[in-house]
């Protein structure tokens, strides 16, 4: 059995009150608009404090707050959802390159001819990274409560996207690939939160394959170290469903790189944990998929956890117009129409679990934050996801969870990483134990005090490489150089140093 514990102490959260300021450099603006008018491409606008205002992107610039708990840009002083306000941000077509990062985002109230009530970004066809964003109480009368991305290439870390509502698809995002963008877009979800949101259909996620239009194009929809949960689809039990994620469909033409026979949607789920999301009919309430006759979204799921509450009545996965590429070390709770997928899901080779709950899993069941930027849905000890994918899956796996902790060579399914231990060196704490010498040759002493209980050296990545039981001193001649963290357990508790082998 692992046993829970953290090498590294985050700081604590320091209660000072910023002026709010926005600057580029050391010049100072009265509004985020005004610096932006100001700003010259890839120019950084450090924000400070919260403003209320609507804004519109139009250069290649960087947004960036130091902390979205309290660097704030929001459309109105409070939420709303009749929708006779504006979004926060829009990105306009023709820019290539923007990054949002460390801010919240909320108090969009976007009318029916708006997508993305927190952001809109269309056709981005370099890249738009939204990294630490808290995308919260934002509406739309039309689609994508929290971000639309349309014909866009984007990168989603670390960012939670919650509370927010979309009156049609998308309560958290849509994602749309688009003609006019020429391109196939790819959109990575990593290390993010999506909970509680919701949309007619699509309650966390709507992916469009835009068929209404005749796109062309393809889009992929990556989702890793995430968790999803909680997000409802109010459409009745006749809609498309799919209080997680609803994928509608399209032909994947020659035009844009396609065999003209595939679906133009490929989602990719790899150490997701997909929860309680809900329908009114239950066999809609987790992964749906739609669309144009004949095609199919492309399917995949790795070291991930997709179960309900714990009623397998509520189907996690309705597999009608999908196609299960492949599925490997997978917790999945009740099943719709899977007959094409048992194949995949049923070899003994790949250790997949099906039927299963979240009780059987170990999930928490409530989201709590264990470290790192985003709240998980933890393990319980003891729990089956507990060092349960063993099989390979023949692709790159992360080497970190949800949290930015490391996983061991045996990880857990799902976002969180149950024995994970922080690789954030940057934010150690320093107590009153020394280690000398350092950098150190052959061996290391600890000093300042006399006790010592056990010495553990990790890698950077968390791997244990050595440890050592009531002794001061360490023998490092036999591993390789670089540095390493050293967790000291004593009489006077708990340290973590850093120390150089050379």
């Amino acid at each position: 059995m692992k046993k829970t514990f953290t090498l590294l102490v985050l700081a604590m959260a320091i209660g000072t009150t910023f002026a709010q300021t926005v600057k580029i450099g050391s010049t100072s603006y009265n509004s985020i608009t005004e610096a932006i008018t100001a700003a010259s491409d890839n120019d950084v606008i450090e924000i400070t404090g919260v403003h209320t205002e609507s804004i519109t992107i139009d250069k290649n610039i960087i947004l960036r707050g130091a902390d979205p708990n309290t660097d704030i840009i929001q459309a109105a002083a409070s939420a709303s959802s009749d929708g006779t306000g504006t979004r926060v941000i829009n990105v306009v077509e023709g820019i290539t390159t923007v990054s949002i990062e460390n801010l919240g985002i909320q108090n969009g109230n976007a009318p029916d001819t708006d997508n993305g009530g927190g952001i809109n970004a269309d056709k981005i066809t370099g890249l738009l990274t939204l990294r630490n964003l808290i995308i919260k109480d934002n509406f739309t009368a039309k689609n994508g409560g929290g971000v639309s991305l349309a014909g866009t290439n984007a990168n989603v870390i670390e960012c939670t996207i919650t509370n927010n509502t979309s009156s049609l698809d998308g309560g958290g995002m849509i994602a749309v690939p688009n003609n006019g963008a020429a391109i196939n877009c790819v959109i990575n979800i990593n290390k993010s939160l999506i909970d509680s949101n919701i949309g007619r259909n699509g309650g966390g996620i709507y992916i469009n394959g835009n068929n209404d239009y005749g796109n062309d194009y393809a889009i992929d929809v990556n989702v890793e170290n995430t968790t999803v949960s909680n997000n409802n689809a109010t459409s009745a039990s006749g809609g498309a469903g799919g209080g997680a994620i609803w994928c509608k469909v399209a032909q994947w033409t020659t035009n844009a790189g396609g065999d003209g026979t595939s679906g133009n949607i490929n989602l990719n789920f790899v150490h997701a944990t997909i929860y309680n999301n809900t329908h009114a009919a239950l066999v809609k309430s987790g992964l749906r998929f739609t669309g144009t006759a004949g095609y199919t979204t492309n399917l995949s799921a790795y070291n991930s956890i997709i179960v309900s509450a714990d009623d397998l009545s509520v189907k996690v996965i309705n597999f009608t117009n999908a196609s299960l590429t492949d599925m490997v070390n997978c917790i999945i709770g009740g099943l719709e129409a899977a007959a094409s997928a048992n194949p995949i899901i049923d070899d003994v080779a790949k250790n997949n679990a099906k039927g299963k709950t979240a009780t059987f899993a170990g999930l928490s069941g409530t989201l709590t934050d264990e470290g790192g930027k985003v709240k998980v849905l933890a393990l319980t000890d003891g729990a089956n996801a507990i060092d349960y994918c063993t099989a390979a899956t023949g692709i790159t796996l992360p080497t970190i969870d949800a949290r930015g902790y490391s996983r061991d060579a045996s990880p857990d399914a799902g976002a969180y990483e149950y024995n994970g231990v922080s690789t954030d060196i940057d934010n150690i704490k320093e107590l009153s134990i020394n280690i000398f010498p350092n950098p150190s040759n052959d061996y290391f002493r600890v000093t300042g005090t006399d006790k010592i209980d056990k010495i553990s050296i990790y890698s950077l990545g968390g791997t244990l490489v050595k440890s050592v039981i009531n002794n001061t001193q360490v023998d490092v001649s036999g591993l390789t150089k670089g540095v390493y963290l050293v967790q000291i357990s004593g009489e006077n508790g708990e340290a973590i140093k850093k120390v150089v082998v050379k």
